[in-house]
C-alpha cells in the first residue's frame, strides 16, 4: 500500500512578498529572481511622512537607521485598502554576529504582532542557510538570485564609472533604466534554460557598455578623483538615508568607487568554510557543497563580467581573501567579524587601487563604524596620507555638502601627490 506524502508548500507562493529598497538596482533584480521561482516579489514602495512618524513610535532610537527606514517602508505597504495580512510577506534577511541587523526580523515579528497583523510572513534566510529552506529547485533559485546580484553590481558600477563625465548624466541614467528593465524581465523568466539566461544578460550588459561609451562626455572618464565608497551595507546604497551621497559626491568633482553587495556573499562563503575547518569537517558532503557552491559562483560572475572586462581594467576588484589579508594587522577577520574587518581591508585595496579617498557611510551609533573609525587614522598614515572620513547617518540632516567640500579638496590634494609620485617613479 503506498503512503499519503503530504507535499509542503512553501510559505511564500499565495503572497505578495515586499523586498527592502537598500539598493533600488538589486532589489528589483532580486525580486526578479523570486518571480522566476513563481513568488509574487516588489520592492517596497517610498515611505511617506505618515509612515516615518508610525515606524518611530514603535521604536526606542537604539535601533539603527536602517532598521527604521525599512519599518517605515513595510508600513507604507500595509498602508493599502485592500490590504490582506494573510496574502503579504516580508523579506527580511538575518545574519550571526555582533551587527543589529540580526534582530530586526524579530523586532519586525514581534510589532506585527503587537499591531494585529501576525498573519503577515516575514521571511529570514540567514547568511548562512543562503536559502535552503526556499523549497524545490533551489539550486536554480540560487544561481538565478546570484546572477542578480552580480549583474546589478555591474550595472550599478558602469554607471558610477561614467556618469561624472558625461554631459547629459541624465542619459547615462536613462540608459541605466532601461538596462535595469531588460535585466529583470531575463531574470524573472522561467521557461529559459540557464544557460540562455547567462547568453542574454552578457548580451544586454555588453549593449548597455556601447551605449555609454556612444555618449558625449564634457570630461575625459577617469579624470576626477576617485573616491571609493564603504561602510554598513545599507547606507552606503540607499540614497534616502544617506543623503544622496553619491550624487553629491559627483556633484563636488569625484567619481565614486563603491563596495559591492556581491562581496559580502563571498564574505559569508569565505566564513561557511572556515566554520567547516574549525568543525573539523573539511572533508564532508557539507564542505564539498560549499566549495562546489563557490566554483559555480565564480564562474557565473567571470561569465557575466566579460563584456566590462576592459572597461573595468583600471577598476579590479580584489577579492575577500585578498581584502581580509589587508585588515589583518588591524582587525584580524577570524576575530573582528563582519563589515568592520571588511571595511578596513577594503579602504586599503582602494588605496592600491589607485583611488584618492575613502568615505565610510554608517549609521549613528554602528558598532562596526564606530570599530573601524578608530583603526582608519593609522590606515591612512598607513596609505600615505590618503584622506579617509566617517559620515553617520541617523535620519536628522547633517550638512554634507561642507564636509564634502573640504573632504574633496584633502582627495584633489593627495591626487596631486600621488601623480607626482608616479612621474618619478615611471
Amino acid at each position: 500500500m503506498k503512503k499519503n506524502v503530504k507535499k509542503t508548500v512553501h510559505p511564500l507562493f499565495g503572497r505578495k512578498m515586499f523586498v527592502p529598497r537598500m539598493s533600488t538596482v538589486g532589489a528589483e533584480a532580486l525580486c526578479a529572481a523570486f518571480r522566476s521561482f513563481g513568488i509574487e516579489a516588489v520592492v517596497t514602495p517610498l515611505a511617506d511622512e505618515k509612515a516615518k512618524i508610525k515606524a518611530s513610535r514603535f521604536t526606542t532610537g537604539e535601533e539603527c537607521l536602517p532598521q527604521r527606514i525599512t519599518l517605515a517602508d513595510f508600513f507604507k505597504a500595509m498602508d493599502t485598502p485592500d490590504f490582506d495580512p494573510t496574502r503579504v510577506a516580508f523579506f527580511m534577511p538575518t545574519s550571526s554576529g555582533p551587527c543589529r541587523f540580526g534582530q530586526y526580523a524579530n523586532l519586525f515579528r514581534k510589532i506585527l504582532r503587537e499591531l494585529g497583523y501576525s498573519e503577515i510572513y516575514v521571511f529570514s534566510p540567514t547568511s548562512s542557510n543562503q536559502y535552503e529552506d526556499i523549497g524545490a529547485n533551489v539550486i536554480r533559485f540560487k544561481r538565478t538570485a546570484w546572477r542578480a546580484v552580480v549583474v546589478s553590481d555591474a550595472l550599478r558600477k558602469l554607471t558610477y564609472q561614467f556618469r561624472p563625465y558625461a554631459k547629459d548624466p541624465h542619459a547615462v541614467d536613462s540608459i541605466h533604466d532601461d538596462a535595469l528593465q531588460a535585466l529583470c524581465k531575463i531574470l524573472e523568466n522561467p521557461d529559459i534554460s540557464l544557460q540562455t539566461q547567462m547568453d542574454r544578460l552578457t548580451g544586454i550588459l555588453e549593449m548597455t557598455r556601447d551605449q555609454i561609451l556612444g555618449l558625449s562626455f564634457a570630461e575625459p572618464p577617469g579624470t576626477r578623483p576617485l573616491i571609493g565608497v564603504v561602510g554598513e551595507i545599507f547606507i552606503r546604497f540607499n540614497s534616502e538615508s544617506n543623503q544622496h551621497l553619491i550624487r553629491k559626491i559627483e556633484a563636488h568633482g569625484g567619481e565614486v568607487w563603491i563596495a559591492d553587495v556581491s562581496e559580502w556573499v563571498w564574505y559569508t562563503s569565505l566564513e561557511q568554510v572556515r566554520r567547516l575547518k574549525e568543525s573539523r569537517k573539511s572533508f564532508s558532503l557539507s564542505m564539498l557543497g560549499a566549495l562546489l557552491r563557490n566554483a559555480f559562483q565564480r564562474w557565473d560572475e567571470e561569465k557575466i563580467l566579460s563584456p566590462l572586462k576592459e572597461v573595468f581594467k583600471h577598476r579590479k576588484e580584489a577579492r575577500v581573501e585578498t581584502i581580509l589579508q589587508y585588515s589583518r594587522p588591524y582587525l584580524p577577520h577570524e576575530k573582528a567579524m563582519g563589515e568592520m574587518t571588511l571595511n578596513t581591508g577594503k579602504a586599503i585595496a582602494f588605496y592600491r587601487a589607485g583611488c584618492d579617498g575613502v568615505i565610510d557611510a554608517s549609521p549613528f551609533t554602528c558598532m562596526n563604524g564606530i570599530v573601524t573609525e578608530a583603526v582608519y587614522p593609522q590606515v591612512s598614515q598607513d596609505c600615505e596620507g590618503m584622506p579617509i572620513r566617517i559620515f553617520y547617518f541617523d535620519g536628522v540632516p547633517l550638512d554634507l555638502d561642507a564636509a564634502l567640500e573640504i573632504f574633496m579638496e584633502l582627495a584633489r590634494e593627495y591626487r596631486t601627490k600621488r601623480m607626482k609620485r608616479k612621474s618619478i617613479a615611471e
